[in-house]
């Protein structure tokens, strides 16, 4: 098993997902509104793939440990790009609104067996760095699939962006199909592991809060910073667009170094400094009294998400691997076997609400106070959760010396 083949496939989907997802953001507003659509049934439409990732990522990760992740990841893939070959043919916004419903069942599908085979291929101590590298893949589609769906539409028109994903994502369905995926599904007679001993194991807790709390900010950011932005500095959308790609860029190059940390230093360490950090840095994207303040503030939220985010992932697996039941032969666990599906299809799930939460709770409480009482309540939500996890959190490796 070539298991860097395999990684670079993994990352080359997650990249592939993210791409899709970033060309979406420029084309859609211009060809739903084309076709009829008005601004409420565009924020469907929008919607639709973060219903679709809620849905669908505990039955993906369920599949991945009952029926192994080579389905899984194939049938992820194959959605991607029947998903892509929708939005070409969609003359109306039902069926805008279901291709979207199918890439979010795809990305569940797709992120539940990518981040399961990067706990299986590889050991604790260097799941960070992999999760990083994985992370990394992730950033760099969201900062080019806009350009790329942007330029692309409006130099070759509207279906040369999705026939060029639906390309990719052919091409990564067949070399993932034909690759030596490890095999998973549970062994007859395996001892099963209680749902209530997963579900409430305190690690498992605390690792879902976080993704949630992450999730929420940035579900909360997207609605309400351009908007201020454009009040206080008459920002406009590609001004607002650069911000984001600014955050976007540091979140995406600090990554794997952030994981090689946590494989170092701990999870734990990682995590509630980089919440903390996040805590203290949200206020100043709207108390900044300039753009190149704001500019700061947001490549520096960039780097402390990433700081408590990618953490989270590898300590997810390792916290499973500690309330795996052994095996009964030999009894040592099998990590091929384990948990690792649902565990990220939780996480995926966490994920989905937090984004799905974000806009609807931040809209509504801006509306009551202002957009600075919202940010410095999430702070304070920020701090609690990096209270929580220092209290209660416990560590799932041993901290190594940096250096020799």
């Amino acid at each position: 098993m070539n298991t860097g083949y395999l990684f670079t496939l993994i990352n080359l989907a997650v990249f592939l997902d993210t791409v899709l997802y970033g060309i979406i953001v420029p084309v859609i507003p211009y060809y739903a509104t084309s076709v009829g659509a008005s601004t409420t049934e565009l924020g469907l439409i929008f919607a639709a793939l973060s219903a679709g990732l809620l849905l669908a990522s505990v039955p993906a990760g369920l599949a991945c440990d009952r029926y192994g992740y080579r389905p899984v990841m194939v049938l992820g893939m194959a959605g991607l790009t029947i998903s892509t070959l929708i939005f070409i043919i969609s003359r109306s916004v039902w069926l805008l609104v279901i291709s979207r419903l199918l890439q979010g069942i795809a990305a569940a599908a797709t992120w539940s067996a990518g981040l399961a085979l990067v706990a299986v291929l590889y050991p604790p101590r260097l799941r960070g760095q992999k999760m990083g590298i994985v992370m990394t893949s992730t950033g760099l589609g969201t900062i080019i699939g806009p350009v790329l769906g942007g330029t692309l539409y409006q130099f070759a028109g509207y279906a040369f962006p999705f026939l060029v994903t639906a390309g990719a994502g052919a091409l990564l369905t067949l070399l993932i199909w034909f690759s030596p995926l490890p095999k998973n599904g549970t062994p007859a007679g395996r001892e099963q592991l209680p749902w209530q001993q997963f579900l409430f194991d305190r690690n498992i807790f605390w690792g879902v809060s976080i993704t949630v709390t992450g999730s929420f900010g940035f579900g909360m950011l997207e609605p309400l910073l351009p908007i201020d932005l454009q009040k206080r500095f008459g920002l406009g959308s590609a001004g607002v667009g650069l911000l984001f790609g600014a955050l976007s860029l540091s979140f995406a190059l600090f990554q794997p170094l952030f994981g090689i940390l946590s494989d170092r230093l701990g999870r734990k360490p990682l995590i509630v400094a980089g919440l903390l950090s996040t805590a203290a840095t949200v206020p100043w994207l709207v108390v900044a009294p300039n753009v190149t303040l704001v500019t700061a503030a947001m490549a520096l939220l960039g780097l402390t998400t990433g700081a408590y985010s990618t953490p989270a992932l590898p300590l997810l697996a390792e916290s499973m691997e500690k309330i795996h039941p052994k095996h009964p032969a030999d009894g040592k666990t099998d990590r091929a076997s384990g948990l690792y599906g649902t565990t990220y299809g939780i996480a995926n799930t966490a994920y989905s609400v937090g984004l799905l939460a974000g806009p609807l709770a931040g809209t509504f409480l801006a509306q009551r106070w202002d957009v600075l009482t919202v940010m410095l309540l999430y702070s304070a939500l920020l701090g609690a959760t990096a209270i929580g996890a220092l209290a209660r959190l416990q560590e799932t490796l041993k901290a190594k010396k940096i250096l020799p």
